[in-house]
């Protein structure tokens, strides 16, 4: 049997993301770093606490840019 890759239709792709978008995705990139390499719990909540914050702001972002395509 000859097993054939899966390639999704044309309108199930994802298009680019749009500038605020990435923007977001950028920060919450640093964000990541940023927790990974701190050791004080302090700063480890406050950067947890940013996390949420940009992923709620990335679902706003994405819910825009759905709504504008």
């Amino acid at each position: 049997m000859i097993e054939t890759k899966f390639t999704p239709p044309v309108s199930e792709v994802r298009p680019k993301r749009s500038p605020e978008e990435r923007n977001i995705c950028k920060q919450l990139g640093k964000v990541h770093r940023y927790l990974a390499k701190s050791t004080d719990a302090n700063m480890r909540s406050w950067w947890e606490n940013q996390i949420k914050t940009y992923e709620k702001q990335l679902a706003k972002a994405e819910a825009r840019a759905c709504f504008i395509r």
